[in-house]
């Protein structure tokens, strides 16, 4: 059993976890990413650096792990059932699949946004970070937040219309994580 903290933001929940025995698959992806590396795809740059990284799951195949792994956590904490995506919903070939990888390094941050667009849970997994990696947050109404601090293995999820943003990575270590999004299940057929 995995055990999860919760968060209140108003009406939503946010979860927390550390996921037992993540060395394995912790370890495989970062292989995984530092193989594709040049086969990388972006979406867009922000203040000097692309925002998201892509790499296909031919290329990156251990991500299905901390995915399928937050179908189920979702499942069990939200009572809602998603569906677990590895190439994007979109007819579009331009389209990026729904999961991918951001890299910051010394002083990268991450702006407020959210993943709203059609997906209803998204979540991020840290692969290498450390307490000065830049904390994630939850900015609430009245300018007050709360945040979480990094930490490889560690979990959370929460539902995609929340925003949220990382802090500056004071870290000489680049903090990589591997952000996704889940979708309704079952996948709306007119809308996509």
């Amino acid at each position: 059993m995995i055990v999860t903290e919760e968060y209140r933001l108003g009406q939503d929940r946010i979860l927390s976890c550390v996921i037992p025995q993540y060395e394995n698959w912790v370890d495989s992806i970062l292989n995984e990413l530092n193989r594709g590396r040049d086969n990388f795809k972006y979406s867009h740059p922000i203040g000097g650096r692309w925002e998201n990284s892509y790499l296909s799951i031919n290329e990156s195949p251990s991500v299905r792990v901390p995915m399928r792994l937050a179908r189920e956590i979702i499942k069990e904490k939200w009572q809602k059932p998603t569906i677990v995506l590895y190439e994007s919903p979109f007819n579009s070939k331009s389209s990026h699949p729904p999961f991918w990888f951001n890299i910051a390094k010394f002083k990268d941050i991450t702006g407020v946004h959210d993943h709203a667009q059609l997906a209803s849970f998204s979540g991020v997994v840290y692969l290498q970070s450390n307490s000065l990696s830049g904390h994630l947050y939850f900015p609430q109404s009245g300018g007050d937040q709360f945040s979480i601090i990094p930490e490889v293995g560690k979990m959370v999820l929460f539902p995609s219309h929340v925003r949220h943003g990382v802090h500056s990575n004071r870290s000489n270590e680049e903090r990589i994580s591997l952000a996704f999004n889940l979708y309704p299940f079952p996948l709306p057929s007119e809308d996509w």
